[in-house]
């Protein structure tokens, strides 16, 4: 694959032995089980369920519309998996199809605030939104110091850890040895995240729902949200690489950052405009770092190519992400945020 086709690292590896895949599957985070959503999720691991949903999605969109497709849940849940058998060149052309239908209404946005910033993704692939909602200095505080205290995966998501509870005064001595676990990243699962009531509100509230509404064009819903504290630690994990969020064909994902991030501090680089085309090598585009302070939202189209930034001058770093679109979708599976909301 061409260095300007990047999908994404993970794309044909397996970082799981079968233990750790069974382990997987059964895990709930100790809820009752989901038999429906627990069937679904094995489709993960049938690549040819993957190219046969690739192939109806695609029928279905060319001969009914994007729109029937997005809007129908039986079909999303029958075939969320299906983008992942998907090439880039399918994926853009849809998404692209739909944004030229979309981008002249938003014209019409009343808020200035909320216009500008569209703008922005448009244009970018992200924007700082941090005039649009706002936090007291008194709330990023109780938010770094809340999340110190609860347990945590020594995972990027806890889907993608050994699964196994850790306190914060653990962190340092965890010493599994593994691809992707305990590489300096430890992530809270969603009923860690929504009981902090400074981020439940803000999973909520209507600012988000409707900016995503206006990026996406349509009804859109919360579908994941995480919370990750990163630790100053040489690592080697497939986030730091570039790649692309294929969670589905259009979403808008809110970045929160908890911590001050600067080029040289664990900030986000996103390559401009890499999230209109497949190949970025024809794309106006240039590697920008998310220099923000701490308390700022980013919204962005993840689509677009980004990756996690290994310097760290700082010990310790929090983020939360939430993500809005259509609730059925390959993360909300994924992620078996289905356990939680």
């Amino acid at each position: 694959m061409s260095k300007n086709k990047i999908y994404s690292p993970n794309k044909g590896k397996n970082f799981y032995s079968l233990k750790e895949i069974l382990n997987k599957i059964f895990f709930s985070f100790s809820k009752k089980k989901k038999i429906f959503h627990e069937l679904l999720y094995l489709t993960f691991a049938v690549k040819i369920y993957h190219k046969i949903s690739s192939k109806i999605i695609l029928y279905i969109i060319n001969k009914y519309g994007f729109e029937f497709f997005n809007e129908s849940k039986i079909l999303r849940y029958l075939l969320f998996s299906g983008i992942r058998g998907m090439s880039l060149e399918n994926i853009f052309q849809i998404r692209n199809k739909h944004f030229q239908k979309i981008i002249q209404i938003d014209n019409n946005i009343e808020d200035i605030e909320m216009k500008k910033s569209i703008s922005q993704i448009r244009k970018d692939g992200f924007s700082n939104i941090s005039n649009i909602i706002k936090f007291e200095e008194s709330e990023v505080k109780e938010v770094n110091e809340y999340f110190r205290l609860q347990k945590m995966y020594n995972g990027h998501d806890p889907m993608q850890s050994d699964l196994k509870l850790i306190n914060y005064s653990e962190i340092y001595s965890n010493n599994v040895d593994h691809e992707i676990f305990n590489k300096g990243y430890f992530s809270f699962d969603v009923k860690t995240s929504l009981s902090n009531q400074v981020i439940k509100n803000l999973f909520f509230n209507k600012k988000l729902k409707k900016l995503a509404d206006l990026y996406c064009g349509f009804e859109t819903e919360p579908y994941t949200i995480s919370t990750m504290l990163n630790i100053k630690k040489e690592i080697l994990h497939p986030v730091a690489e570039f790649h692309r969020d294929t969670d589905d064909f259009i979403s808008l994902g809110f970045f929160i950052y908890w911590s001050e991030t600067n080029k040289n501090n664990r900030s986000t680089c996103y390559k401009t405009g890499t999230h209109l085309v497949s190949d970025f090598e024809n794309a106006i585009n240039q590697n920008k770092y998310i220099e923000v302070k701490a308390g700022t939202i980013v919204a962005g189209d993840w689509m677009g190519l980004h990756r996690g930034n290994q310097k760290m001058e700082e010990s310790e770093r929090l983020i939360t992400m939430i993500r809005y679109g259509k609730k059925i979708n390959q993360s909300y599976m994924q992620t078996k945020s289905y356990y939680f909301f």
